[in-house]
């Protein structure tokens, strides 16, 4: 049996760029081809742990992740990942890859597919309520794909933010402030009460929310009310999340990639990200290309 390719998280994140990975994401869509397998989570106390497999174009891509709330008082990462790549016609595992930055980049590359769909343009206000990764992943891709005129972050605990906003030039903010503001808003949080409110947000503002799974919820019902029409990554987001619960319509991301339209009618416009193999996948065919491990 081969050796298997090992990468660690700097080198994934040096790696990939959102933007390709957001392309790749689409057209892999469109391809199809791609078989993934329904994501079961185990719970242990407060840990939520589920494999992600995922299979097409000679590869099998198998994620283990979990959510581990106690690890940020620990000084570790809440969401922990691990990526394992096989090839499907041999088995030999090619490329083994830490899979934290790698879940950041392609939630945030999704994220970037689902914001166009619901009609995101340059410029603008962004605003990102979380200090975490995924806030960090998200804000640094929808700035480089978007140019918003000015990137606003907030968070629960203001210094974490504040942090944040130094290191990338942003600037420090109120989730008050953000839903005045902006054009454009990306909660990542692992907030159990909404973050977002819709009856404080402007005409034809942009929703991305990221925070999974259970019993994480950043909506609130009046955003459900006003906004009817919600964008999921994948059909399975009504049993992972409460956020995707109660909406009057709901349509995939592999729906509106094909019909390219979604939730044209509403208002506010809001897309819900629990996950889905098929991401972890077009990161491992993206790798495996850049490494010239596959022809895939």
């Amino acid at each position: 049996m081969m050796m298997p390719v090992l990468l660690t998280d700097a080198t994934v994140e040096r790696l990939v760029d959102p933007l390709a990975l957001s392309d790749a994401i689409e057209r892999l869509i469109l391809r199809g081809g791609t078989v993934e397998a329904e994501r079961r989570a185990i719970r242990l106390g407060d840990t939520w742990f589920a494999p992600m497999t995922a299979g097409g174009y000679r590869l099998i891509t198998v994620k283990m992740v979990g959510v581990y709330p106690g690890n940020p008082e620990r000084g570790l990462p809440l969401v922990r990942a691990l990526t394992v790549v096989y090839s499907a016609e041999t088995g030999d595992p090619l490329l083994v890859y830490e899979a934290n930055a790698a879940t950041a980049v392609r939630t945030a590359a999704a994220s970037l597919l689902a914001a166009r769909i619901l009609g995101a343009r340059r410029g603008g206000v962004l605003g990102i309520i979380g200090a975490g990764v995924q806030a960090r992943a998200h804000g640094e891709a929808f700035q480089a794909a978007f140019k918003p005129e000015r990137v606003l972050v907030a968070s629960r605990s203001g210094s974490s933010a504040a942090r944040l906003a130094r290191e990338k030039g942003w600037d420090a903010s109120s989730i008050e402030e953000i839903h005045r503001e902006a054009t454009l808003i990306v909660a990542a949080t692992n907030s159990r009460t909404p973050v977002v409110r819709g009856a404080l947000l402007n005409e034809g503002t942009i929703v991305v929310s990221v925070g999974a799974p259970a019993p994480v919820r950043e909506l609130d019902d009046e955003l459900k009310r006003r906004a009817r029409c919600l964008l999921v990554d994948t059909g399975n987001a009504t049993v992972e999340s409460p956020d995707a619960q109660g909406w009057p319509e709901l349509v995939t991301l592999e729906d509106a990639v094909r019909t390219g339209r979604a939730c044209q009618d509403s208002s506010v416009r809001v897309y819900k990200s629990v996950g889905r193999p098929l991401f972890d996948h077009a990161v491992s065919l993206y790798l495996a290309g850049r490494l010239g491990l596959t022809r895939a």
